[in-house]
């Protein structure tokens, strides 16, 4: 009886410290598929950079580039889409994807927003703007024309691809209220 004690006693110390054995195993494996996962992104992210780089089509997009501009760029290519610029005065210029066909300047208007919010969040900006405020400051141009009408399509301004638009401040218009005999 006491060799079956014995016995008991030994088999329970060992399967602690297997157990104690297994916890230690799993808590390695778990801080190694940590380091593991980091390597993975860091690996995937140079990975996605080297084939943007390599592709001529997508080399000038940023390294944390989103799905959004890799179909814009990809529509630029196929002729689904056209590239804008706007002309922001001493900031560089931006580059606004738009499609052709059916768009117009509060479409345009909201695209100029996309971009200028995104441009801001990659360079660690974080100030909000008030487009309210910007809309009712500045007008938004194309050669010498002001894009006043929202819903008026871009092609009536003659705005094509690689146009270049650029901000305007609104003048005051004195004697708004024109009086009605």
């Amino acid at each position: 009886m006491d060799k079956i004690r014995c016995a008991f006693k030994d088999n329970e110390s060992t399967n602690q410290k297997e157990h104690d054995n297994d916890s230690l195993k799993k808590e390695i494996i778990n801080k190694h598929a940590e380091l593991d996962h980091d390597e993975l992104v860091k690996l995937t992210k140079e990975a996605i950079h080297d084939i943007i780089e390599s592709d001529p089509l997508l080399s000038g997009l940023p390294t944390d580039v989103t799905i959004e501009e890799l179909k814009a760029q990809t529509a630029v290519a196929q002729g689904q889409a056209i590239t804008l610029y706007l002309n922001r005065g001493e900031l560089p210029k931006l580059g606004i994807v738009v499609p052709p066909h059916n768009t117009t300047i509060l479409d345009l208007k909201k695209a100029i927003k996309r971009h200028t919010n995104l441009s801001l969040k990659r360079e660690n900006i974080k100030k909000k703007i008030s487009w309210k405020h910007v809309w009712k400051k500045y007008h938004l141009c194309f050669e010498n024309l002001k894009l006043t009408n929202d819903n008026e399509n871009i092609k009536t301004y003659g705005i094509t691809n690689k146009a270049e638009l650029y901000y305007v401040k609104r003048r005051r218009e004195k004697n708004k209220l024109v009086k009605h005999i």
